[in-house]
């Protein structure tokens, strides 16, 4: 089977090295560079628990796409040549007043009754865990097995490893519409004209995953979401777990280098960084860990998250044109869901039964009236 993959991001890749391991022929069409859209600006979180808002079928998700990373990372770095950096840390989840604590008391109960591993510190226990932590906080969440990678090195490690089993990547291939016959695809026209014949095509195109024509009646709306991160020079060693609060992160890498983030925005394709989204990332840090105030800064960039209308990944086949399966719309976990929707995307390609149940992700939830929108207000 030819495939063809529309869009070279970390899911793109991630599911090229599964296909391509599969025995298949895999092209990816990548409208610009590799990676370096929402897999290249982000904070790179493997944290289930940090990243689910409430129990249900995306915390299942989460969960499951920890556990498929975890199975397939020494793997990819083998085949990849490239160490991904995946830090064992955890996360520590803090809260700075009342209302905080007991959204986080409530989150720890309802993770650990779906399987998560969770335990709730004092302050004091807290600061040990990690000293950059802010002394005025009230109480922390620990989530041990909620890991972090460096995302723009698992990005190359996916393309590495797709490459080294026949893929094939081309940048600046700009996919205009899906080409059918018999209201089934049959390949790719790209902007310039020429066409791009395949059996099998995946829309893994991110943000703009909605404009691709010919599939206007799965009436699916993706729409970027603009975050923004600070990244200041520091010792290696300095942060330890990743820092939560309700207003922003905090996560190091193995060099040294510290990262701050985030925002959500509603802000078209711009992916200018503003002062607006400096000021309020900025004083979320300075809470979280007030160090970092005197360290000095190095840079600072912007990336669109991939949404849909209800904030939750599309996966599976389109309801209107055979022959397409989507993978898109993973929101601010495309990191975390790199591995599983690889997998799952392998299986659908394949006519196995994926692991996963994938009903509350399929695109025809949206063409069959199931969906039900989140305003981001409403989700911040």
């Amino acid at each position: 089977m030819k495939a063809l993959i529309i869009g070279g991001g970390i899911i793109g890749s991630s599911i090229a090295w599964r296909l391509a391991a599969d025995g298949n022929a895999v092209t990816v069409l990548e409208r610009a560079r590799l990676g370096q859209e929402a897999s290249w600006a982000a904070a790179g979180l493997i944290g289930p628990q940090a990243e689910a808002h409430e129990p249900g079928a995306f915390f299942d998700l989460a969960l499951a796409g920890k556990r498929s990373f975890d199975e397939i990372v020494e793997r990819l770095t083998r085949e990849s040549g490239v160490d991904p950096e995946y830090d064992r840390q955890g996360v520590l989840y803090a809260a700075f007043t009342e209302e905080d604590r007991a959204e986080l008391q409530s989150r720890a109960k309802w993770q650990r009754a779906a399987g998560g591993e969770v335990e709730e510190l004092t302050p004091r226990d807290a600061l040990k865990l990690a000293p950059m932590l802010s002394a005025k906080i009230l109480g922390a969440l620990h989530m041990p097995t909620n890991w972090r990678v460096e995302n723009r090195k698992l990005t190359q490690a996916y393309i590495n490893a797709a490459i080294a089993r026949g893929a094939l990547f081309r940048e600046g291939a700009r996919v205009d519409s899906i080409v059918t016959a018999g209201g089934r695809a049959t390949g790719v026209r790209l902007t310039d004209g020429s066409i791009e014949t395949g059996d099998l095509v995946i829309n893994a195109a991110g943000s703009w995953s909605g404009e691709i024509r010919g599939l206007e009646e799965d009436r699916i709306r993706f729409y970027p979401v603009r975050g923004q991160i600070l990244c200041f020079d520091a010792l290696p060693g300095l942060v330890g777990p990743s820092l939560f609060s309700a207003d922003g992160i905090i996560v190091q890498r193995r060099d040294g280098r510290i990262l701050a983030g985030s925002v959500f925005e509603e802000a078209g394709f711009n992916k200018s960084v503003t002062l607006d989204g400096l000021e309020r990332v900025s004083r979320a840090a300075r809470a979280l860990a007030p160090d970092l105030a005197s360290m000095p800064f190095r840079e600072a960039w912007a990336g669109l998250r991939p949404a849909s209308e209800d904030l939750l990944p599309v996966l599976g086949p389109s309801p209107t044109v055979g022959n397409v399966i989507y993978a898109a719309g993973h929101f601010r976990s495309g990191i975390l869901l790199s591995a599983i929707t690889g997998e799952v995307i392998a299986d659908l390609a394949a006519g196995r039964k994926p692991s996963i149940d994938l009903a509350p992700f399929a695109p025809a939830r949206f063409r069959d009236g199931i969906a039900h929108p989140v305003k981001l207000a409403d989700w911040k």
